[in-house]
């Protein structure tokens, strides 16, 4: 096996792991937030349907919201802390498996507490949001002499059926694919700057990542294979993105993206050499 095909094999591992990875963390929020609709569902069931019972059930919604926000935010913020990693294994474990064991730089966590804190402002928001949707939903089902199974209804009574829920969950997938795969890229990127310091010559390559569940972007699918130096943007869709997520990018272009970045180098076996040459050269 070449060099460039072992180093390929690598990248295809990680972004295998990577969608794993993000599939994990969807099905927990999905968990999270089918128990927050269960909670509701039980207060509904159990209170009396009248008006001066509104603000008891205001309170029960509330409450289970608040516990979904608490688990979300604790697992997205735990998930950011590992794509990082993932970020970093992304440019580490191909130079490694190519043969180049140069020792590269750590690189400043810094971006990723503030990342850490713009989805947990995510989090918050989408509660809140959705909390003022289920309460306007009883709010007016007492004033409309609606029952509360016609109530529940409209606010889901599963997480597939068109309802708030539904839209609640689907907002929660977004911004954990999002939020998730904005934290990886960002760790290659860094890690890809710092590793060109001791691999002549390196570059960095979009690599298209699209999936089952969602339409390609012609403009990412074009985008596949671009090379450009570490430190340069790539031109997608007429956008200058630095890595694919890049928060500098429309949502269009950001959103849900499926595509990463990953290390190129033109010659790995010239890459190789150089970096042993550089070794020797330091040691004498």
């Amino acid at each position: 096996m070449t060099k460039e095909q072992l180093f390929n094999k690598k990248v295809k591992e990680l972004v295998k792991k990577a969608n794993n990875l993000e599939d994990a963390e969807v099905r927990k929020v999905v968990k999270h937030l089918a128990d927050a609709r269960k909670e509701i569902a039980s207060a509904v069931a159990s209170t009396g349907w009248q008006a001066y019972h509104l603000p008891k059930l205001k309170n029960a919604v509330e409450r289970a919201m608040q516990q979904f926000a608490m688990k979300y935010g604790i697992d997205l913020r735990d998930a950011q802390l590992q794509f990082w990693g993932e970020g970093i294994n992304m440019v580490d474990l191909p130079l490694s498996a190519v043969g180049i064991t140069a020792a590269i730089p750590a690189i400043d966590s810094t971006v990723l507490g503030i990342m850490q804190g713009y989805g947990a402002d995510l989090v918050s928001g989408l509660s809140a949001s959705a909390n003022r949707q289920i309460v306007n939903e009883m709010t007016m089902g007492l004033m409309g002499n609606k029952s509360p199974f016609e109530v529940m209804k409209a606010i889901g009574t599963n997480l597939k059926d068109k309802s708030i829920f539904r839209s609640i969950a689907e907002r929660a997938e977004v911004i954990t694919r999002t939020e998730c795969g904005r934290v990886l890229e960002a760790a290659t990127q860094a890690r890809n700057e710092k590793a060109a310091h001791v691999v002549p010559g390196l570059q960095k390559q979009w690599i298209h990542g699209s999936a089952p569940r969602k339409m390609p972007r012609i403009s990412h699918i074009a985008a596949d294979g671009q090379t450009r130096d570490v430190n340069k943007p790539f031109d997608v869709g007429g956008e200058k993105l630095m890595y694919p997520k890049d928060p500098a990018g429309s949502a269009k272009n950001t959103i849900k993206c499926q595509c990463y970045s990953a290390p190129y180098h033109p010659d790995w076996q010239a890459a190789i050499d150089e970096v042993e040459s550089r070794k020797y050269r330091a040691a004498i």
